[in-house]
């Protein structure tokens, strides 16, 4: 699988349904919903109306929440009835919510994704991630559009990609932040499956730059 999840972060709020709708009618089926909470990160970003809104009037399509929040488990009772995939930081949480957590998604028959950030070592999530539909590997801080891409990411997914082979897992390895069309070709040779695309896609909107990035 090699697949893009455009993050509509940097897409003016007035725009949104028609940007996700455009994205959907050239052929993208998932979209990456970035949730923060001014304290996990400095920063703030769609809110529960917003994405509840295009839930209602965009086009079927894989709802990938982001939750770069701190009180995961509100966020997650928040999300869970419009989301498909729910993502929370691994640094967010402790490990009894954590355990809590998986067994709630569970009897919900929800899906869950892990997310970590740029220093978060891999052995410390390598317990856990059998019980994860993904995986999400930040290649810079959460919080802000825009920055550069970490280099030190690649090592990160080859590592995980090989330990999800090992143990014939079928967990879905995504990549966010600082992906652009001079680096999604090395993501996807390391391993990702499902890379977020975000303030690239914004600045170069287009059914050319999807098919670009995926080619």
């Amino acid at each position: 699988m090699k697949k893009i999840s455009p993050s509509i972060l940097d897409v003016k709020k007035d725009e949104l349904v028609n940007y996700v709708s455009t994205l959907i009618s050239w052929g993208v089926s998932n979209i990456h919903y970035d949730v923060m909470d001014n304290i996990f990160v400095p920063n703030v970003a769609l809110e529960y109306k917003e994405i509840e809104k295009i839930y209602q009037k965009a086009p079927r399509h894989t709802m990938d929440i982001h939750l770069m929040v701190k009180d995961v488990l509100g966020y997650y009772e928040m999300y869970k009835n419009i989301a498909d995939i729910i993502t929370f930081h691994f640094e967010a949480i402790s490990l009894d919510d954590l355990n809590s957590l998986i067994i709630r998604a569970k009897n919900d028959n929800k899906k869950l994704g892990l997310a970590i950030k740029p220093n978060t070592k891999i052995e410390k999530i390598l317990p856990y991630i059998k019980y994860f539909s993904l995986i999400l590997i930040m290649s810079v801080e959460p919080g802000f559009g825009g920055q550069k891409f970490i280099q030190s990411s690649y090592d990160k997914i080859f590592e995980l990609k090989k330990y999800i082979k090992n143990n014939k897992l079928e967990t879905i390895l995504e990549i966010d932040g600082g992906v652009n069309l001079d680096n999604i070709k090395y993501c996807f040779d390391a391993g990702i499956d499902l890379a977020v695309v975000g303030s690239y896609l914004v600045k170069n909107f287009s059914k050319e730059t999807i098919d670009k990035l995926l080619n």
